[in-house]
């Protein structure tokens, strides 16, 4: 809720026109830029604070006032979303090149930018936003090596499975003993479903799945490819589980799963195109069954609209004396 309040008096304080002077006597740590009042429109303003928004910051001072510094991170981050993205990347690389060759203050920004980013409380989550921090402090050499190796992890997770990335061609085995790899699974689309059978979340949604008629139909006429990926060794435990899965559905086990996916959340689905390019993930079941009747209303439209045209074309033809 605090966090919440401060984004609101920060939106008033900076849209309404106050001057630096009285943001500054706000609280803040430092002056935050005040767009001119001839710029109007919302994503300009935004714009302008976000990329300007350090320079009358004090750094020699304010990294010895974490927690000012921590609440000014955050202000920053809560006017992202409404810029452009092209402005956010800019500005958090000019930051992050500041302290490229200083390690305490590279892994001060990369934790606050873990905190408010990446956390499971991170208020405004941004994988996209958060990788170049990471990056900075998985490569930075003045960094401790389990600090670094946090960050890497997280660099990698987020490489190997964020959206728009590319999932890597991925061993995995199947439930009879045979090996194989993601790279080999083909489809319109495909449907990432990282579950496990002690998981009850996880049994629920793939009786859900595996029972939905707009789902079977999608699959039936190869537009969806489901995966359901163990993350953990193949045990005969989940050997006699994976029996009861769809015949349809690629099912294997990837032990070192958790370096390529975010696993916190359990079941993880992540929806890829044929490429194997991440387009959404983070969603739950619920999203994904209404995508899919959808979809499938969508197909089964336009197959009945192609098939009464081509009735009609036959009718006509056959009609011609």
């Amino acid at each position: 809720m605090r966090h919440i309040f401060r984004a609101i008096v920060l939106a008033i304080a900076l849209l309404s026109g106050a001057s630096p002077q009285a943001t500054a006597a706000s609280g803040n740590l430092f002056p935050y830029p005040v767009p001119p009042d001839t710029m109007m429109a919302l994503q300009p303003r935004c714009d302008f604070i976000v990329g300007r928004f350090w320079e009358r910051c004090n750094f020699g001072s304010a990294f010895r006032n974490p927690d000012a510094l921590n609440a000014a991170f955050g202000d920053w981050v809560s006017i992202m979303p409404h810029a452009s993205a092209d402005t956010v990347h800019a500005a958090v690389n000019r930051l992050l090149e500041r302290f490229a060759k200083k390690g305490p203050e590279t892994l001060a920004l990369a934790t606050m930018a873990e905190n408010w980013m990446y956390s499971d409380t991170a208020p405004a989550f941004s994988e996209e936003v958060y990788l170049p921090f990471a990056r900075a402090a998985a490569a930075n050499k003045k960094i401790g090596k389990a600090e670094k190796a946090r960050f890497a992890l997280h660099k990698g997770i987020i490489e190997s499975s964020g959206v728009g990335a590319t999932v890597p061609d991925m061993a995995f085995t199947r439930p009879d003993g045979s090996r194989g790899n993601l790279g080999e699974i083909h489809g319109s689309s495909i449907l990432l479903f990282i579950n496990d059978p002690d998981c009850s979340d996880c049994n629920l949604a793939r009786v859900r799945l595996s029972a939905d008629y707009n789902t079977r139909e999608l699959i039936s006429r190869g537009e969806l490819t489901i995966v359901s990926i163990y993350p953990d060794e193949p045990s005969d435990t989940w050997k006699a589980e994976a029996a009861e899965y769809p015949s349809e559905w690629v099912v294997c086990a990837i032990p070192d799963a958790d370096l390529h996916f975010d696993l916190r959340n359990s079941p993880e689905f992540l929806f890829l195109n044929s490429r194997h390019k991440v387009l959404i993930k983070g969603i739950g079941i619920d999203y994904l069954l209404g995508a899919f009747r959808v979809a499938n209303t969508a197909t089964q439209e336009r197959l009945r609209q192609e098939a009464n045209s081509a009735a009609e074309t036959d009718s006509s033809t056959t009609s011609i004396p």
